[in-house]
């Protein structure tokens, strides 16, 4: 599996939302580093899948709609349609040329793997991962 580009610029769009609050999609760009172009695309995808809200007018931007505390990675993947598998065979349907995915040791070793990964994007909230790390002094 590879966390694709835009699967990043979505948790980074949201992570400013959750610092932020009400943000344009300019200023998303600007504190994430990021291409303008880019963060709008994020943003009509995250708001077709519920996630953001947008407001029009000068003090208009774009907001998270659902708590960061009710939402996790593997949810955010699966509102951009991302496909999280560590291989083709873990997919819905998928026929295999060589044997059945029953048959199959490879496969049902990846499905156990796919399945504990699954677990690990659901575990952690985002509201915990958007925390900034505390400094301490020593």
């Amino acid at each position: 599996m590879l966390m694709t580009r835009e699967m990043d610029y979505a948790l980074r769009i949201l992570r400013a939302l959750y610092q932020g609050g009400q943000l344009s999609a300019g200023t998303i760009a600007q504190r994430e580093h990021m291409p303008k172009a880019v963060t709008l695309k994020i943003l009509k995808q995250l708001h077709a899948a519920g996630l953001v809200d947008s407001r029009r007018g000068p003090s208009g931007g774009y907001l998270i709609l659902k708590p960061c505390s009710q939402l996790n990675l593997w949810e955010v993947f699966q509102a951009l349609g991302e496909n999280v598998r560590i291989n083709r065979c873990q997919q819905p349907g998928y026929q295999c040329e060589n044997l059945p995915v029953e048959d199959c040791n490879l496969s049902q070793e990846l499905c156990r793997i796919q399945q504990m990964l699954d677990k690990e994007l659901q575990r952690t909230s985002l509201s915990v991962l958007f925390q900034e790390k505390q400094e301490t002094g020593v």
